[in-house]
């Protein structure tokens, strides 16, 4: 998926896992997920300590990528964006790797504010067709 802020920044994400509601945290077992940003030229591979949570599945989220917990605190996924594409967060580093990682939401690295706000959404879909 491939998503454009109303700052102007493009981000996006791709895990070969399969969404599917209320289903919780989603495993990568070929440990390919990713998040990037065109804005800032970056990939950010998933750590392959967060291997069992490189997605997270809920009918109230929209897409959300990465754990939502640290050991014993709560700190946030590193992308979850609201089923109205507006709201959300931006914790990177937590589970994707990020050298710049700020244990706390709203860091407006990804999106150019706090909070999403998806302007264009882009998603790609692969049906495994030979």
């Amino acid at each position: 998926m491939a998503f454009q802020s109303k700052s102007d920044y493009i981000f996006g994400a791709y895990s070969p896992c399969k969404w599917e509601s209320d289903k919780g945290h989603v495993k990568d077992n070929t440990l390919s997920s990713f998040i990037f940003s065109q804005t800032h030229d970056q990939v950010y591979p998933l750590k392959s300590s967060y291997q069992s949570e490189a997605i997270y599945c809920h009918s109230s989220y929209g897409p959300t990528f990465g754990s939502s917990y640290c050991q014993f605190i709560k700190s946030g996924h590193d992308i979850q964006i609201s089923s109205n594409f507006t709201d959300g967060y931006s914790n990177l580093g937590h589970s994707y790797e990020f050298n710049q990682y700020k244990n706390g939401n709203g860091d407006p690295y990804l999106f150019g504010q706090n909070q999403p706000q998806i302007k264009e959404c882009e998603i790609y879909v692969d049906f495994g067709i030979k």
